[in-house]
């Protein structure tokens, strides 16, 4: 818990946002500017980057994968319950880790372990001969990629999605953002199965890229909010991306 001290420091500051954003511009023009265009792309830009490391094909169609391994299609709908428990272990330890350790660290870090456990899926469905040691493997790999995903992407995602936005629209670009992220969802849902079976075991392989396109994005594009006041979020977002006063013409 945070000190009293600190405690009221944060209602100060809230109550100055809320009055200057009561004496500032109205929503309709605070959303064409610069700054606040560039947070919609970001949080736009991350339901993107939580959506396409596949993780909602990989918990829809772990049995689809298995069974291309070999294996039965019972003992197949059984270990899809390893999705479940590694799930839910993973995101205790996300929401330990969210408070311990900088947002940026978190999905580089995530993005990095699901990218390789990527291509070590893809590698072990592609040379390695349908087999029980290729079903072992290739759940292991899939068990690996969703700890990652959800231990350290899925809970910064949700998290900097209620951090980002200022106080005016907070409630306007969250709701879009997120809206976006279900879409996004949905591309990756109906999408894998057709491409599994179009393109086979190089499906991993894809959407490993898609996901070093995904880690460029965050280093890029993705400020650190870790140890900042929703305040101070939007202080710095308006003063390093917002448009500079032109300076006076001299006389």
């Amino acid at each position: 818990m945070k000190p009293p001290r600190e405690v009221r420091h944060e209602m100060a500051q809230m109550k100055k946002q809320a009055r200057a954003a009561e004496r500032g511009p109205d929503a309709k023009t605070l959303i064409r500017e610069k700054w606040v265009i560039r947070l919609m792309v970001i949080g736009v830009g991350l339901g993107f980057v939580a959506q396409f490391t596949g993780v909602n094909g990989f918990m829809y169609y772990t049995p689809i994968i298995l069974k291309q391994t070999g294996l039965g299609t019972s003992a197949s709908i059984a270990a899809t319950i390893g999705n479940g428990v590694v799930s839910v272990v993973a995101a205790i330890v996300g929401i330990w880790a969210v408070s311990r350790f900088p947002r940026r660290t978190m999905l580089i870090t995530g993005l990095c372990l699901v990218v390789a456990s990527q291509i070590m899926l893809g590698s072990v469905m592609t040379f390695i001969a349908p087999s029980l040691m290729q079903s072992y493997l290739a759940l292991a790999c899939i068990l690996l990629f969703l700890f990652c995903m959800q231990m350290c992407i899925s809970p910064v995602y949700w998290l900097m999605m209620s951090e980002l936005f200022p106080m005016q629209l907070r409630g306007v670009l969250t709701g879009g953002a997120v809206s976006l992220q279900w879409i996004f969802n949905a591309i990756v849902a109906f999408g894998f199965p057709p491409i599994m079976e179009y393109a086979g075991s190089t499906t991993f392989f894809i959407f490993a890229a898609i996901n070093v396109g995904s880690l460029i994005f965050v280093m890029a594009m993705v400020p650190e909010t870790r140890g900042k006041s929703l305040e101070e979020i939007e202080s710095h977002m308006k003063e390093k991306f917002g448009e500079k006063p032109k300076e006076a013409e001299a006389s």
